[in-house]
């Protein structure tokens, strides 16, 4: 399989003021002014010298000819972005914030990125990739005259030292996304001795290529390498053991470069002079000059600065917010990101009568999921069809879905019944005690459940105890009959959604008689492998389909609800293409 190269597209952001919301510093630090005009230059007609002569007769009197003014020199474009928090770092390596990810983004690019509004894998510093028969070795051939941001080349030997470096944990760091993508560190083992780490060699064949050699294999890698967190640094800056110079410098091959990031509240990008995508991103080299990220906590402050001009963006916009930024005199409007999540209840096959299928699809058909989106979100959800949102490449919905419809639900528990199920006394539903991303009122939501199952006799026991001490522990390891969850897929490929619910590895779907997690379906299992290890694109969207199907034929869990999150900017700027895996501003259209 090999990748070719497409055009990059990206997206402009921002600069913004220091005081928090005076009209006075907002004229000061909003637009940069231009400059004062020139001095006068008179026109031809009025610096022409006199004839040598002139006769006594009366002369016609001539209006003054316009004196021209030079064009003023432009100010710099600066786009202004509102951000809840600080980031806690600018490397990427050890991101962990939503607002280090979003800046890291725009400071630093990857061998893959993802194309504009979706998860599909597209290339970035590396312009090809393929992957050898056996599936363990990928090797990329990167882009010839890719620059650092201080004009050195980006070579393969400095993609080998960023995976050396992540591999190792060294200089010494959290590595988060390393170990959820990559599995661990070198010389970390599991139980059996196998080695946890994914990665287990990278070479260099030449200036331009390298290869990576897995232990296993992975089809989804083009997917994880394009996440902000695998950003290329210039291993000049981080070789000197201290990843914390990476607050204080640029060290990537990204759009924009720190230019401050001193302030408390403040970070301040400028365009990248030494950008290897300007060729190519016509929207960048239209975009802002400058991107400035500014911390305004409070959801109220934040509008405000908002709607009187001091940003021009703001990030996590409160649902109580939404009809404001939407009003039409407000001056605002408000953009939705696609969803990548799924908000889910699971059904553990384990635990009778919920190993019967029939009585699994009596139960789907009991709930009015469209009530659930309609009454218990904020107007920023929509109905899930299939265990991945749809902007999740991979997605494949069921051609008839689990409507709602009590009589046919009540006929087939009682086909379930006749079978020779004994009705459960109670069924234990969990539902998170607190709040989640996906879930925003979990006790109203559990309670709709509740009253929808009363339906088919069920007494239904709500569980909430403590989330992380007991709540968490008691689904995965099985002891729930029915749970509300959801799912993130961080890497946006639909392996992500899948297999960590559905392939065996953990015990909330369904268990052995020992209590050891086993697949909810073999079969569905045994798809869902096929298409990890696959290198075949197109293979794996056919696999996916038909893990698609088996999911909506044998039900182990019963898709509700994909929550968007919210972004609101002023109406006057235009051109932010909203993605379900990353938010970027390179690109926007400044009045």
């Amino acid at each position: 399989m090999t990748i070719t190269a497409r055009g990059l597209r990206t997206r402009p952001a921002a600069c913004l003021a220091a005081a928090v919301l005076s009209l006075v510093v907002l004229s000061a630090c909003g637009r940069a002014a231009p400059p004062s005009p020139g001095p006068v230059t008179p026109s031809a007609a009025t610096s022409a010298e006199p004839p040598a002569e002139e006769t006594p007769a009366v002369v016609p009197t001539r209006a003054p000819s316009p004196t021209s003014l030079p064009s003023p020199t432009p100010g710099p474009r600066i786009f202004t972005i509102g951000l809840v928090t600080m980031p806690g770092t600018l490397d990427p390596a050890n991101a962990l914030d939503r607002s280090a990810l979003i800046i890291a983004r725009h400071l630093y690019a990857g061998l893959t990125t993802f194309a504009p509004g979706s998860t599909w894998p597209m290339p970035a510093l590396a312009e090809t990739w393929d992957l050898s028969p056996d599936g363990l070795t990928w090797t990329f051939r990167l882009r010839r005259g890719a620059v650092f941001s201080d004009g050195s080349p980006v070579t393969a030997e400095a993609v080998r030292l960023n995976f050396e470096r992540w591999l190792s944990a060294a200089p010494p760091g959290h590595y988060t996304f390393w170990r959820a993508v990559f599995g661990g560190f070198v010389g970390e083992q599991d139980a059996t001795g196998e080695p946890l780490a994914l990665l287990a060699e990278v070479t260099v064949a030449d200036e331009l290529t390298v290869a990576l050699t897995l232990h296993r294999p992975d089809a989804t890698l083009p997917n994880s390498l394009a996440l902000p967190s695998f950003g290329i640094v210039n291993p000049r800056v981080f070789a000197a053991g201290s990843p914390a110079a990476l607050d204080q410098t640029s060290a990537g091959a990204g759009p924009y470069v720190l230019a401050e990031a001193g302030q408390p509240d403040l970070v301040r990008l400028v365009r990248n002079v030494h950008y290897w995508g300007a060729a190519a991103d016509p929207g960048w080299a239209a975009g802002p000059d400058e991107l400035v990220f500014k911390v305004i906590p409070d959801d109220t402050q934040r509008l405000l600065a908002l709607r009187t001009g001091e940003i021009e963006a703001m990030a996590e916009v409160n649902p109580a917010d939404y009809a404001t930024v939407s009003a039409p005199d407000s001056g605002t409007r408000l953009e939705f990101d696609p969803a990548l999540n799924v908000l889910y209840l699971g059904i553990n096959q384990a635990h009778a009568p919920w190993d019967q299928l029939e009585c699994r699809q009596a139960l789907a058909h009991a709930l009015d999921r469209e009530r659930y989106v309609r009454d218990y979100f904020p107007g920023d959800a929509q109905l899930a069809t299939a265990m991945q949102p749809p902007t999740v490449w991979g997605f494949a919905p069921p051609h008839e879905d689990y409507v709602f419809d009590p009589a046919l639900a009540r006929e087939q528990w009682q086909t379930c019944l006749e079978a020779g199920i004994a009705p459960p006394a109670s069924v234990t539903l969990y539902v998170p005690p607190i709040p989640r991303s996906y879930l925003p009122d979990p006790a109203g939501l559990g309670g709709a459940i509740r009253a929808d199952l009363a339906a088919l006799s069920l007494t239904v026991e709500i569980a909430s105890p403590d989330w992380q001490t007991t709540w968490l522990a008691d689904v995965h390891s099985g002891r729930a009959d029915l749970f509300l969850l959801g799912w993130t897929g961080v890497n946006g490929d639909p392996d992500a959604f899948l297999c960590p619910l559905f392939c065996g590895r953990e015990g909330a779907f369904n268990a052995d008689a020992d209590g050891n997690p086993i697949p909810p379906d073999a079969d569905l299992a045994e798809v869902l492998r096929a298409a990890r290890t696959t290198g075949d694109r197109q293979q794996r969207e056919v696999l996916y389909a038909q893990a698609h199907k088996l999911i909506r034929a044998n039900l182990p869990a019963v898709p509700l609800a994909h929550r968007q999150t919210a972004w609101a900017f002023r109406a006057e700027v235009h051109g932010y293409t909203p993605s379900p895996i990353e938010s970027l501003f390179t690109g926007l259209v400044l009045p």
